[in-house]
């Protein structure tokens, strides 16, 4: 009579399958650091498009958004607040009508006035230095902070 060990069926059917398992477990692997590297450009993507926000919106939008800048008060028409876009839009953001605004390509009252600095064109200008990112990235990373703001 052989003695069954309670350990011994189990690990040969693991051991039968093990390159079922491996795949198994490279994927896990993978995918971990897949997110990782989402969260990571994520972020990047977001402090740039800050880095920008604080350099050409802070003034008249104010550093929290609101519209409360500096020079909001001086303003022909006084900067929305940028942190209740989706909100005025039904509770979605309108990410391509934010992208063209920002870009100068869609016109919005206030920024039709010499005030309101054309980003794109300034950016376009920049990208040809060191350093500097293309314009279209630019905006784009803008965009994604505006709506890494917006309020519920």
């Amino acid at each position: 009579m052989s003695q069954h060990h309670p350990v011994v069926g189990p690990v040969r059917r693991l051991h039968r399958h093990w390159p079922f398992w491996a795949f198994v477990i490279v994927i896990a692997v993978l995918v971990l650091f897949a997110r990782a590297a989402a969260a990571g450009a994520r972020a990047t993507v977001l402090g740039e498009g800050r880095q920008d926000f604080e350099e050409s919106c802070v003034a008249c939008h104010g550093g929290d958004a609101t519209g409360t800048g500096t020079l909001a008060t001086k303003l022909v028409k006084p900067p929305k607040d940028l942190t209740q876009i989706a909100v005025r839009n039904g509770g979605t953001f309108p990410f391509w009508q934010v992208f063209e605004i920002i870009a100068g390509e869609k016109p919005v009252a206030g920024h039709d006035t010499h005030q309101m600095p054309q980003f794109m064109a300034d950016m376009t200008v920049q990208e040809r230095k060191p350093g500097f990112a293309p314009a279209h990235v630019r905006v784009l990373e803008l965009t994604h902070y505006l709506e890494s703001l917006q309020r519920k």
